[in-house]
């Protein structure tokens, strides 16, 4: 049949037209084969994650754990010790690359196969006040990996052999770590913050010189040293509170209860680092007196963090990547020289710095560094509500997505509850997060500019000015 324009169209029956809604499909006449199964699946007994717990065996160790509807678990000891502690510098990264080696009732071999039987993952790092064993396995594998933690941190032999391999890879990470400028420039902010001899002013890598000076006695000695269950918080995210303190009882509750640390005092001096290299851009970062983790300004200071913002001049962009950061906004976007200018914050028990850095070919130095000292000091300026609205949320945001990650939450509730003894909830994080006010803002970033900068440089050492003439400037 032919149409033409004037030929009405005859409507399809409304079952057709039914049939074809979804993708153009047609349903089916055949009958259904869905089979029920006879299977009772019990629902979860909790959604999300639990409340953390916190239980103190007799012997001071603190058991910490929230759990969650997740089959796999985070499990790990944190310890209140670091490079802040070392009498040969270096002593704990070197006992870090030591973690699950050859120990008492299990041989490096046997941590390895162990770890591929239980589908377990093993890591332990090294801070300035804390180290950190930790295991990622599945549930049922947990009393397994308590053991593996307790017979690797109290019983490691420290074999020479182990120790001359581990050594040959330290020095290749030294090595590696000049290709990470950032990361080198604010473990030298440290230096010139308390200085080269400050407990907090050591380098947090071991220098190469001191390779040789590490022996298995002094790993030994640091060990006896430092290592005792009243320093110490057994975490878990994803498993059950009252299972993990039998376990700790079981492991742990035997051993002699130590002594508390003892911290030797640190001051904020101010000052400055340079090193030379032959990189083609020049890194600098500008730091200045912080707060503590038990300070009262931790909170609004965490806010000035995410305002000042900033990252790296190729960046996808798009919601969420903080183009809307002072650091982006002001330097970032003004400046097409500036390769990166981002914020930088390192907290502690007594101290902390506040800083931000940049890099740029050496002959455009002298701009960003005035740049950089401009925006330091118009923190303590007027802050529109709208961009004090922003870092507000754009902070709670980020605490409360990256809790939802199972190491996440592992490393919040050991640093928390060895900080303070005592876990915070996120919600009432938020809360005092939405307490801060813009003036509170400007009230800590006063406190900061009124301390001593502090000035670290890396790469044309002759292009960023004297640190008096950047000093004059606050």
């Amino acid at each position: 049949m032919k149409l033409s324009a004037r030929t009405p169209l005859k409507p399809l029956p409304w079952r057709c037209l039914s049939q074809r809604r979804i993708w153009g499909a047609a349903v089916s006449s055949e009958p259904d084969l869905t089979v029920p199964m006879e299977i009772d699946c019990a629902p979860p007994m909790f959604q999300g994650t639990t409340p953390t717990q916190v239980t103190t065996l007799a012997n001071g160790l603190k058991v910490a754990s929230s759990d969650l509807s997740l089959p796999c678990t985070t499990v790990g000891v944190y310890v209140d010790t670091g490079s802040r502690y070392d009498v040969v510098s270096g002593t704990a990264h070197v006992l870090q690359h030591m973690a699950f080696k050859t120990a008492s009732d299990y041989s490096h071999v046997s941590v390895v196969r162990a770890g591929e039987r239980m589908g377990a993952v093993a890591a332990a790092m090294a801070g300035r006040e804390n180290m950190v064993y930790q295991v990622d396995t599945l549930k049922e594998a947990v009393p397994e990996a308590v053991e593996i933690l307790a017979d690797t941190i109290f019983e490691s032999k420290m074999l020479p052999w182990e120790l001359d391999d581990e050594k040959k890879l330290i020095a290749k990470e030294v090595e590696e770590l000049s290709k990470n400028p950032q990361q080198l420039l604010q473990d030298l902010s440290h230096t010139a913050a308390f200085g080269a001899t400050s407990p907090l002013g050591k380098p947090l890598t071991c220098p190469k010189r001191n390779l040789d000076a590490v022996t298995p006695e002094v790993l030994k000695d640091f060990v006896a040293a430092q290592y005792c269950p009243s320093r110490m918080v057994l975490a878990a995210a994803g498993y059950d509170h009252d299972e993990l303190v039998a376990i700790a009882e079981a492991t742990f509750g035997k051993l002699p209860a130590g002594t508390p640390q003892f911290s030797k005092p640190v001051e904020y001096i101010g000052g400055e680092y340079r090193e030379s290299s032959e990189d083609p851009l020049t890194h600098f970062a500008l730091s200045f007196k912080g707060t503590g983790w038990k300070d009262a300004d931790l909170v609004p200071l965490c806010v000035l963090n995410t305002m000042m913002g900033g990252g790296a001049s190729f960046s996808a962009g798009g919601p969420g990547k903080g183009m809307y950061t002072r650091l982006y906004q002001n330097i970032l976007n003004r400046y097409a020289f500036v390769t990166s200018a981002s914020v930088f914050s390192s907290f502690y028990n007594d101290a902390g710095i506040f800083g931000i850095y940049g890099s740029t070919p050496a002959d455009c130095m002298g701009k960003l560094v005035s740049a950089m000292c401009d925006e330091m000091k118009k923190m303590a300026g007027p802050i529109s509500d709208e961009e004090f609205m922003r870092a507000k949320n754009q902070l709670k945001s980020s605490l409360l997505m990256n809790l939802e990650s199972r190491a996440i939450l592992f490393e919040d509730i050991g640093r928390q509850v060895l900080t303070y003894g005592a876990r915070t909830e996120p919600m009432e994080l938020v809360a005092q997060i939405d307490a801060v006010t813009s003036g509170d803002l400007k009230d800590v970033a006063g406190k900061l500019l009124k301390s001593a900068p502090s000035i670290a440089v890396y790469g044309d050492t002759t292009s960023v000015p004297r640190y008096d003439q950047i000093a004059a400037q606050f």
